[in-house]
């Protein structure tokens, strides 16, 4: 396989051994001038000795500009290459033959430079027009805080109309730098951004990477107001259809059975105080405050889903959670014979949450994990707590059950759903609630017959 590198190379060898050959000529016909000067001199020619030593002049003159012209050839090749010049074309032909190979190729080495940068350029034009196109907003600083890149995504998004190459993030605006300040690396923050008039909910992610020495900060936008109001309308659809069945399955009985007593009175109005009359009054009368009850029983629990508190965050150890939460399901583990194990390496030593809010998600989470466990042979759940990348801690919950349907693992969070028959449906919702007020995730994963992990990530 020929290499075009290699072949230059081997050219410009060659080419240097002709040089040293030409000095070596050159030396050997001054050294000889000189010797035949010598002897004119000591045979007393003295005209003769007049033209050599012109000869020599000569000589020594055309080595001299042999070897400059050659270098300032060189120097001036080297010093275009070095400042981007590719313009340049050395002629041949105005060089001579002894230079003809070596100014070849120079020629060659230029073009494969001028080729070389044309692709970078068109590389580099690619990559501007796709981070131009793009509809998030991309900004890149160095470790002063100077804009390197910024696209026009950005300046739309941000309304920041001042931020451009060169200039300073905090100088154009420090708000936006307070902002992203509060962004850890490789997170993602969730914004109502003020841009001119409009307040628009921004997702900020901000990332870091090092080039050779330097270290720079990649900060992407993204206008997140479509999706929020797509998960809006799919949220409200379902928790309305949830109400709806709710509110019909009490409502409808209650209608059914007063007009049923409406009518029972109105066909005997005349023996009212019949005691078979009374005792079905009585009956559906007690029916209609149960199922009014229920209803009451609902709506408490709706207000108990849209009242939860602010959380207090604080720093707390990793350990201590975990021994509180033992503490508080221990007993009901060795009432239901389950094998309950704790899985802890010491790290992470401490995190910040509000501890009474996430014991409430774990204690959640542990009870449906002992209903589901329920009727196995061997029952066992896992508790642990571990470190993940790009989240200060990962607190896992794992059991061996008969794990969730499929049909069921997109529902499992909606209020108010529940397959159990006594169950409320709000335990996941509160603790997915409560999860995302501390800015983390819940997240499930589920076989049927295999069990179900539930991993808290914040």
């Amino acid at each position: 396989m020929n290499c075009p590198y290699v072949d230059n190379f081997v050219i410009l060898v060659m080419e240097f051994r002709n040089f040293r050959l030409n000095i070596l000529a050159r030396l050997l016909i001054v050294l000889a001038a000189l010797s035949l000067l010598a002897f004119w001199i000591i045979n007393r020619h003295y005209l003769r000795v007049v033209y050599l030593s012109v000869v020599i002049v000569l000589l020594v003159v055309e080595l001299f500009y042999f070897i400059d012209r050659r270098n300032r050839d060189l120097d001036h090749f080297l010093s275009a290459l070095l400042n981007d010049d590719y313009m340049m074309v050395i002629k041949q032909y105005q060089k001579g033959r002894s230079y003809a190979g070596l100014y070849k190729t120079m020629n060659e080495i230029r073009q494969r430079f001028t080729t070389l940068s044309g692709e970078k350029e068109l590389k580099i034009h690619y990559l501007g027009s796709l981070v131009e196109q793009t509809r998030v907003g991309i900004v890149s600083l160095d470790s002063d805080g100077k804009i390197q890149l910024v696209n026009r995504a950005f300046s739309d998004l941000t309304g920041i109309t001042l931020a451009v190459a060169g200039s300073f993030m905090r100088e154009v605006s420090s708000e936006f730098m307070d902002v992203i300040s509060q962004v850890q690396p490789g997170r993602h923050l969730l914004k109502n951004w003020k841009a001119g008039e409009t307040v628009k909910p921004l997702s900020m992610q901000v990332s870091g990477f090092r080039t050779g020495n330097d270290y720079f900060t990649l900060i992407t936008v993204q206008d997140i107001r479509a999706e929020l109001d797509e998960k809006e309308l799919e949220a409200w659809q379902k928790l309305i259809r949830v109400l709806t069945h709710e509110i019909m399955n009490t409502v409808t009985p209650v209608i059914s059975l007063s007009s049923s007593l409406n009518e029972l009175l109105a066909n005997n109005s005349d023996d009212i105080h019949n005691p078979v009359l009374s005792e079905k009054l009585k009956n559906g009368l007690n029916a209609i405050v149960d199922r009014s009850s229920g209803l009451m029983k609902f709506t408490e629990a709706y207000q108990h889903l849209a009242r939860l508190p602010v959380p207090h965050i604080r720093r707390i150890q990793s350990s201590e959670l975990l021994e509180k939460i033992a503490t508080l399901v221990r007993p009901q583990m060795q009432k239901e014979k389950v094998d309950f194990r704790i899985v802890f390496n010491g790290k992470p030593e401490a995190f910040s949450c509000d501890p009474e809010l996430i014991e409430q998600v774990l204690i959640n989470l542990v009870k449906n994990a002992v209903d589901a466990v329920h009727g196995t042979a061997e029952p066992c759940i896992i508790l642990g707590i571990s470190e993940h990348r790009g989240y200060q801690m990962e607190i896992s919950l794992e059991d061996n059950g008969e794990g969730i349907p499929a049909e069921n693992m997109d529902k499992i969070f909606i209020p108010f759903f529940s397959t159990k028959q006594a169950g409320s449906g709000i335990g996941l919702s509160i603790s997915r609630q409560i999860v995302l007020m501390h800015r983390g995730l819940l997240e499930v994963r589920s076989e049927p017959g295999k069990g179900a992990e539930f991993r808290i990530l914040l």
